[in-house]
């Protein structure tokens, strides 16, 4: 009888590959070290730096805005560990369109909208994170994203991105 299952086998982490449909995936390298799953934005350097955000107007801003840090079987990378990061000034995979797994801060649905962290909140959240409201003016509502499911907080949600 072949074997069904295997109990080291995950189903989702920040920052996968949530199917095989059509993506676009943007290569930049990291301004500082950079964790998998956040939200990255333009650097210092446009063109070639990206990071995770800092202030509202550079995730409202399309020109600026880039896509999620997503996991890349380049480099080894040990999905258990939360905060896994990309380090500063190696090259880095941001899904600019497509859907993948992103562990959220509060509840969201299908029906929630998707606000990304641009400054320091409670409990020692991070920026590029996502929830689904402004937690006291220190996120801003992301446009060209929506939930494609619901999770509790703290679990992972899959993110549609059409940026």
């Amino acid at each position: 009888m072949s074997q069904l299952s295997y109990a080291d086998q995950v189903n989702a982490f920040e920052g996968m590959k949530a199917d095989s449909g059509f993506d676009d995936v943007l290569s930049f390298l990291a301004e500082g070290n950079q964790i998998i799953g956040k939200l990255m934005v333009r650097g210092t350097d446009p063109d070639r730096q990206a990071a995770a955000p800092s202030s509202s107007a550079l995730v409202t801003n399309p020109n600026s805005a880039l896509g999620v840090l997503i996991h890349s079987h380049d480099r080894e990378t040990d999905v258990s560990v939360s905060a896994a990061t990309v380090k500063d000034k190696e090259e880095m995979n941001i899904m600019h369109n497509g859907r993948c797994y992103v562990k959220v801060e509060e509840a969201v649905t299908p029906a929630s909208p998707v606000f990304v962290r641009f400054a320091s909140g409670g409990g020692g959240s991070l920026l590029g994170s996502f929830r689904q409201d402004a937690d006291t003016a220190t996120a801003v509502q992301l446009p060209g994203a929506k939930y494609m499911s619901s999770a509790a907080a703290g679990e992972f949600a899959v993110l549609e991105l059409d940026l």
